[in-house]
Parts: C-alpha cells; structure tokens; sequence
C-alpha cells in the first residue's frame, strides 16, 4: 500500500508542475435566431447524404480533423478550428465547442471560438475560393493515391493561401484524406452546390403530429408538479443527457434531453453547462426534447427507447415506490457525488433503473462522449462479460443505512474539478475503506446473487470488446471464454457512470483526465472483485494472479484483496481448478435464460450445433480452426477487422475479427504497450458489427472459404504472407473498390440493427 500510495504522490507532484488554472465555464450560447443561412433545395437531398457517406466516417465529434464536423449544414457552415479537443496532456482547460451547445450561430462560433470557414459565398463561382472544394479537386488530381501516414499526418489550413502552400508541400494530401477520391458525379454535385452560394436546408419542417403528442407527453412528465419530480428529473437528466432518444412510432428522428430556459411550447433556448449536474444559473428552468439536427455515428450512438411503456415504468419507479420523509425534495448539486445528492430517492428505484437499460448506460461509458477514449480504456481488458448483481443481494438496496454508512468514501475525482486535488491519495485511501466497510454486509455468494435480468431482459448479460484506444459492448454473451468478468453492484454501476459520463469534461486538463483514469481503475477492481467472490476463497488468489501478473499489478494487490474479501462461496464446484470457467458456463447456459443470454456462435462454442444456413454453417466450421488459438497467424491482425462473406444469390454474412492482445496488467496510465504479450494473443470472430472503427475489411465469396482459411492458418509475421493474403481479400485504403467496400458494410449494419446503426468510423483504417 505504501509503494502505491507513493506513486501516487510523485506522480501527483509531476503533474501538479504543468498544471496551472481551473476550469472555465462555458459562455452562454448566442441566441438560437441569429445569422441568415441560404437555403438549397438540393442540399438535403444530395449534399447531406454525399458527406455522409465519404466525409462524416473522419469528420464527426470531437476527434474530427480542424473540428470540422460534416454531419450537419450547421457544422460545415461552422467550419474549421485549428486547436485539438482531445488532448489529455493539456495542463489548463480550454472552452468547451460542443455543436449546437455553446454556440448557435455560424458569426457566433466563428467570432467567439476562432472557427474559421471552409466554403466561400463572397465569389461562389470561383470554386478555388472553397477550401472544401481544393481539398476534394486536389484529392481527385492526386496521382500518388495518397501513399501517406494518416496516423502522423495532421494539417489544418484556416486559409486558401495556407492551403495552397500546404497543397504545394505535400500534393498527396487531398480530401478524402489518404482514401479513393469521390467519383466524378459526385464532385460535380458538390461543384454546382458551391456555385450556387453552397446553401443549406430550406427551412426547417418541425415535428409530426406523433412526434409532438409524444414529446408534449414526456415534457409534462420531466416537468409535473409532484413535490419529487424537481429530484427524480434531475436524475433522469443526469443519465440521459447523452442518449440519442427515440419513440417506437416516431421513425428516423431522434432527440436529446436537455434544460432551457423556455417551457413546452415556446423556442428552446438550452442551457448549456459544462457539466449535467452543473448549476444551470437561472430559475425556473426546463426539461426540453430537442430534436437532433445532424447525423449519427456509431463511435457515440447511444439509443435509449421512449414510449408509453417507459413512462409507465418510470412512474412505477419513482413515483410508486415509498420514499423517506415528506419533502421539500431539492435539487442540491453542492455535491458530484450522486448517492448524496440523491439520497432521498430509493437506491431501489435508482438501481432497477440503470438495471432495465444496462446496454444503453454501459454503451455511454464503453462508447463514451470522448470519441475515442485511450487514457480511460488502458483500464479495461481486450474481452470480457458484464453480469450484474441482483437487487436483493446488494446491501445499497437492502439496508437502509448502507449508503449512509459507505457515501463518504464513494467520493469521484470530478469532484475536485479540474485542480490537482483531483489526484489526491485520498481516493485511494477511501477506497481501501469503502472495501473493508463493504465486507461484513458480504454473506456467502450463490447464483441467485446474480441477477437474471427477470428472465427475458437480454441487458442482464453484456460483452465487451475493446480495439485499442476503443471498445464496443454487445447485448448478450459474444465471443468465446472470456479472461475477465464483472458483477457490477449499484454503488459501483453508478460511480463508472459519473465517472467516465455525466463527471467527464473532454475539454478538461490533464489532472482531471488522469484521475478520470486512476479511478476508473478501482472501480474496475470492484466489478472483478465481485465476480471473484462467486468463486471458492481458496481459488481467488490464483484466478485474480493469472489475469494480473505483471509487475505494475502488484502494486495494487492490496486492493484487489479487498475488493475479493468476503466469506467462502456457497456455490459447489466440482473441479476448483477450472471454477472460473465452470461459473461462466453454468450461468450461460443453466442460470440465465436463452433470451437473456442470446445466441451463442458455433465459432467459439464447441458445445453450439451449427447453423442449418448452409453458407453460414460452412464458413462458422472453417473459423473454428483460427478463433479463440494462438499462433502465429494472429500477429498480422489489427485490432478489429470487418469481414464479409459473399454468397450465392445475395445471402451475404458479415462478421467482426476482434484481436484480443493479452496483457499482464492493464492498471497503469499510459502502459498500453509495456506488458504486453503478443504470443498469447487470439482472435475472436463474431457475427454482426462489433466495432464502430475498422481496421481493415476483408471480404471472401463463399466458394472461396477453403483457400481463404488455408490461407489464414499459414500467416506469419514478417514473411510476406499478410501483405498477399489482403492483396487477394483485403480492401486497402486507395482500393478502388474500397467505397464500394464501405457502402456494403454500412448497408449490412443497418440491416443487422436498425435501430443500432450509424455511420462507422475509418480514422483508425490501417494505411497503405
């Protein structure tokens, strides 16, 4: 304990050197009827879906080049900005520049924030004056299909004249950057649009009737009059801010939950805080549903379904349970720690509700409002289940008094805002005392601990796979034996959310980003420690040592000890030496019903009969000679590969080959690469989209599926094999078929879910 609590400090005092200043706050937005945009009746129709397809896969959230988002008029009309929102190093916090939030006009974004604009309207019929437009001619004219390293390439021009010095330098740096260049008819679409002004939607149609009633309905139910409802929406707010919100009988338009100043019925004026549990700075304010004006992509789709059926449960839930006391229920954000702000809601309700939709608040911190989220996903493991415990066996539910007792140590470093407080050995010291007053509520472990998701919630089981610096979570048991496991209790649940969520500031510096990080490494602990403790004491230690053993590892062994005390399991097992395992299975296969669990893939599962689709079952025998083993033909894979199988007559499959790197540790900051071991490597192959960035795509027809796996099995690092495997059934990025490529998995995705889908990311596409 006093090596790790040493570390701490020498790192706290490395970093207190570079940190200097606290947190801004986000300057009120300009008002939302500002600057006059030019309409086009051509841009909804042809523009949007044209940047959807070859320009939002790179140009979307925050790791979008020059901040230039193409999702929407409103972003392009924005333009670029030379600053880098996802730097972690920076030591003081920048404004944040979060779309359709901190600002609302083009003259606003561009005078208050330093965006500068990347089409011309003075001279619209000198296309030279657009730097969208040189960049994607350029592009076009490029003879060298741009042989380059994207990774180590940045360049942000704010200028034509920078732009033709940048252009003259490197030629090959055309827009779409280091991909095919957009066929002809499409820069001829483009070119007339900028000829005409380069204008955007011709008004805005509003809401359906449908959507209306529905939206009415769920502002009345945020905003009622009962005496708890000013607490119970500020919860509700608090988790839901980041969902992409959509009603079953509403099809293609989707909302965000968010505070402004105006009730139902009038314009909405958001209050945009930095923070969603920021003090919003005016009285009365209101919960509002905003329709969300710009395309979705899958690296920060989170969809959270509304309708009669949710309202009725969350009535149930917070307004039917029995709450302590009779009032007055206020919102006291003095604290960011949630189980004291709302402490007069029954943890009951407040567990129950991230239970019902376990994918969506996981999906908020797996996917998470960063874009892409290195420095928090060092903390996870390559794949791994999520199980949860049940209501009935977490004392935060059943002992009224337990979170009373244990809230001072459930303390988040957000709390401590941006300063180097947010570093503090405090956290681990009430971290160690949060555990040891967790242990005597611990009674003996069996299977009913686990909650079985009321027979048919398939939330109840969640897989994660994480690609690097990005990670993707499946409803459902994906994928073969996983190394790690959670069992995530309330108080643990919700500090990951506030953590990595509602706590987290992309726009933070580098003291919170790292605390983020220290922290999320407890909780990690936690959510193992509870799986281990379904386990025999006796086995504990030797599991927990075969999935830590590198030397940074053990100096957390006194907390990974405490996570796993408890008594002994109440569970039987015949053969210890496989408990882990054998506990995976049972609760797979016996304990959670089909529906909870999902299907398992023949793949990974010996013990899974294989498809009577006779493509499928073909291809699925023939993966199970590479999936799950090591050896060398798992070294030339990326981190996540789509692959495509091609059958007769159109019945095409598509599937997901996740690299699983083995590490020896993942619990320290900046490791990624340090205790690595390449030879335990694996693959694991999954039906579907399982990653929202690609590395590479493979497609094979199925007549080709004998030399294809021939091939695969014969993969060795450094041989020359690789490069001629994805010469003959690889897409490499100047593949002149790779947008063909691209259109067939984007269409397989929204067929897969299409509820789910959003456009895929190509930023992490491996170069030529």
């Amino acid at each position: 304990m006093a090596t790790r609590r040493t570390s701490l400090v020498v790192s706290a005092v490395v970093i207190g050197a570079l940190v200097a200043g606290w947190a801004l706050r986000s300057p009120r937005p300009s008002s939302p009827a500002a600057t006059h945009i030019p309409a086009d009746p051509e841009y909804a129709a042809i523009i949007q879906p044209l940047f959807d397809r070859r320009c939002v896969p790179c140009h979307a959230c925050f790791d979008s080049p020059c901040q230039l988002t193409l999702q929407s008029f409103e972003g392009l009309d924005r333009g670029g900005n030379k600053s880098i929102v996802y730097h972690p190093e920076r030591p003081t916090p920048v404004a944040p520049t979060r779309m359709f939030q901190d600002a609302q006009t083009t003259a606003a974004w561009q005078s208050q924030f330093g965006f500068f604009p990347v089409v011309d309207r003075d001279e619209p019929g000198d296309l030279d004056r657009s730097i969208v437009w040189r960049f994607v001619n350029q592009r076009a004219n490029d003879p060298r299909a741009g042989f380059f390293d994207v990774d180590k390439t940045t360049t942000c021009p704010g200028s034509v004249a920078e732009l033709e010095g940048e252009l003259r330098d490197h030629p090959e740096r055309g827009m779409p950057f280091g991909l095919p260049p957009l066929e002809t008819s499409e820069r001829e679409a483009l070119a007339s649009w900028l000829r005409r002004g380069a204008g955007g939607i011709a008004g805005d149609p509003g809401e359906g009737r449908t959507a209306q009633h529905a939206i009415a309905t769920w502002e009345a139910f945020l905003n009622g009059s009962d005496p708890r409802a000013p607490l119970v929406s500020a919860y509700l707010f608090e988790h839901l801010f980041y969902a992409h919100l959509y009603f079953p009988d509403v099809a293609g338009e989707w909302f965000r939950l968010v505070r402004s100043r105006t009730p139902s019925g009038l314009p909405i004026d958001e209050i945009a805080t930095r923070r969603p549990y920021d003090d919003p700075g005016t009285s009365p304010f209101y919960y509002r549903l905003r329709r969300i004006h710009e395309t979705l992509v899958l690296k920060t789709h989170a969809p959270y379904r509304l309708g009669d059926a949710k309202l009725a449960r969350l009535r149930q839930l917070f307004y039917e349970s029995p709450w302590e006391g009779s009032g007055p229920f206020t919102v006291e954000r003095s604290s960011a720690n949630p189980f004291v702000a709302f402490a007069a809601i029954p943890a009951r309700a407040r567990y129950q509700f991230l239970l019902d939709d376990a994918h969506y608040h996981v999906q908020t911190f797996i996917h998470g409002p960063v874009c892409r989220g290195q420095v928090a996903l060092d903390v996870i493991d390559e794949h791994f289940l999520i199980f949860f415990l049940a209501p009935d066996s977490d004392p935060a539910i059943t002992d009224a008094g337990y979170l009373t007792q244990i809230g001072p140590y459930l303390e988040l470093p957000a709390e401590k805002g941006e300063s180097i407080a947010a570093l503090s050995p405090s956290f681990e010291a009430k971290e160690f005392r949060y555990l040891r007053a967790e242990v005597p509520h611990i009674r003996a472990r069996t299977l009913a601990d686990v909650w079985h998701g009321d027979g048919s919630n398939p939330d109840a089981v969640l897989t994660v796979f994480r690609h690097y610096d990005n990670a993707f979570v499946l409803r459902g048991a994906s994928g073969g034996m996983p190394k790690t496991a959670w069992l995530l209790d309330y108080p643990t649940l919700e500090r990951m959310y506030y953590d990595l969520v509602a706590g987290f500031d992309v726009y933070g510096n580098v003291t919170h980003q790292v605390g983020t990080r220290l922290y999320m490494n407890f909780l990690r602990i936690e959510a193992e420690g509870q799986f281990l403790r379904l386990l025999p004491a006796s086995q504990r230690d030797r599991v927990l040592g075969e999935w830590y053993r590198g030397r940074i590892a053990r100096t957390l062994v006194a907390i990974h000890a405490g996570a796993s005390e408890g008594p002994d399991t109440a569970i039987a097992f015949p053969d210890r030496a496989r408990a882990k395992e054998d506990l995976v299975m049972r609760l797979l296969t016996k304990e959670l019903s089909a529906d909870v669990v999902g299907p398992r893939e023949p793949i990974q599962w010996d013990d899974v009969p294989f498809a009577s689709d006779p493509v499928r079952a073909r291809f699925e025998r023939a993966m199970r000679e590479v999936a799950g083993k090591t050896g060398p033909h798992v070294a030339p894979f990326p981190d996540a590969v789509l692959l495509g199988v091609r059958g007769a007559g159109g019945n095409d499959l598509v599937y997901t080959v996740a690299r699983n790197r083995s590490h020896t540790s993942v619990e320290f900051t900046f490791s990624e690469g340090v205790e690595l071991e390449p030879a335990e490597d694996t693959l694991q192959i999954v039906s579907g989209i399982a990653s929202s960035r690609p590395n590479l795509f493979l497609v094979v027809n199925e007549s080709d599926v004998d030399p294809f796996v021939e091939a695969w099995k014969a993969l060795k690092p450094g041989d020359g094999s690789w490069n001629a495997f994805v010469a003959r059934w690889g897409v490499r990025r100047s593949d002149p078929r790779f947008w063909n490529t691209f259109d067939f998995f984007t269409r397989a995705s929204r067929a897969l879910d299409p509820i789910g889908a959003a456009v895929l990311d190509l930023s992490r596409y491996v170069n030529d």
